[in-house]
């Protein structure tokens, strides 16, 4: 795939990830959604059940981590989490290197403080549905550096 093709794919996948979300699905499952089918190779979409508790910080309490950053989490899990009891390496560092890049995208992984910081202030974000595809773009950047092709 040509640099412009990914870049245009990439695009097309995170506006998705934002669509879902004002479609109802919560920001675990819109991330998940958007990414995991394309990306992953044995994808089935019950799998999209996992993602359900994450949502709104952590089963709507706001009190945990963003439900953008731990969908990609399990996007990533679901690419190279172990299966069996050997080295997990891989998963842990991009997972941890998501992390890093999503406190440096938005300052903080708090649902709450996201929304308080983010999204709410006079000019934030606005919504929930403009951080969503932004994170859902810092996850294929990692993937990206992973070597995932789209």
């Amino acid at each position: 795939m040509t640099e412009d093709l990914e870049r245009v794919t990439r695009a097309a996948i995170a506006a998705r990830a934002g669509e879902y979300l004002q479609q109802g699905y919560h920001c675990s499952e819109a991330v998940v959604l958007a990414v995991a089918p394309t990306v992953v190779p044995d994808w089935h979409p019950a799998c999209l059940r996992l993602a359900n508790g994450f949502a709104g910080g952590l089963g709507g309490t706001q009190q945990e981590m963003c439900g953008a950053l731990a969908g990609g989490i399990m996007v990533i899990g679901a690419l190279f989490g172990r299966q069996e009891l050997k080295d997990d390496a891989l998963a842990q560092q991009l997972s941890a290197r998501l992390r890093e890049a999503f406190w440096a995208s938005f300052g903080g992984s708090q649902c709450a403080w996201l929304r308080t910081n983010v999204v709410e202030p006079p000019g934030g974000l606005g919504s929930c549905s403009v951080l969503v595809p932004r994170a859902t773009g810092v996850l294929l950047d990692i993937l990206a550096e992973a070597g995932v092709s789209l």
